[in-house]
């Protein structure tokens, strides 16, 4: 009859401690959209595959995060040279307009490196920092090596869901008014950092 509580309690332990984990699992996972734009056309670019291009063409990336998280956006040229486009906050619900990047010679592979995160990248961030008092090569490259450590960790996960989905924003051409419109994106989640890369060749 002792046995009986024991292996109540016991029971009662194991469901706690699943209930306790599947809440802390979803509590550090979010959801985020992107999309790749052509300024010139307004359309959004399908980025599953490389995006073929020209020089001389203008895109911008769109990001909305469902969640506040962090975003570090660094672009490599065909030259190899590397550049931080984006390294900071993003608010929830608030949809976030990269500026506008034009394809210039010489012509290769553009890399754009998207790493989003609901923790700030403490390593990312300082080597983002420290390029900012000088762009050395080494420098630069130190920066890649960690947007390179950061997607091979996340490699190492079972691959986060994506679908496409339609991103509400804003147009922000010429015109003085920005008007409402729908973006053609992907939706990423189940992970508490996601590392994306497009390639655009020109």
């Amino acid at each position: 009859m002792k046995k009986r509580p024991i292996l109540f309690l016991l029971l009662l332990t194991v469901i706690v401690f699943t209930v306790s984990a599947g809440g802390q699992q979803a509590a550090s996972s979010f959801s985020w959209s992107l999309a790749l734009q052509n300024v010139k056309s307004g359309d959004t670019v399908p980025f599953s595959a490389s995006v073929q291009s020209r020089t001389g063409e203008e895109f911008r990336l769109v990001i909305n995060p469902k969640e506040a998280c962090f975003c570090y956006v660094v672009a490599e040229s065909p030259g190899n040279e590397v550049g931080v486009v984006y390294a900071g906050p993003l608010h929830g619900g608030e949809t976030w307009y990269s500026p506008v990047m034009a394809l210039t010679e010489p012509e290769g592979s553009e890399y754009l490196y998207i790493v989003v995160s609901l923790q700030e990248q403490k390593n990312l961030a300082q080597r983002i920092s420290a390029l900012g008092n000088g762009s050395s090569s080494t420098g630069m490259r130190v920066v890649l090596n960690e947007v390179f450590r950061l997607r091979s960790d996340a490699s190492r996960f079972q691959e986060y869901p994506e679908k496409p989905v339609l991103m509400g924003g804003a147009d922000r051409g010429a015109s003085e008014k920005n008007q409402s419109v729908e973006f053609s994106g992907v939706e990423f989640s189940g992970l508490e950092t996601y590392v994306k890369t497009i390639s655009i060749e020109h």
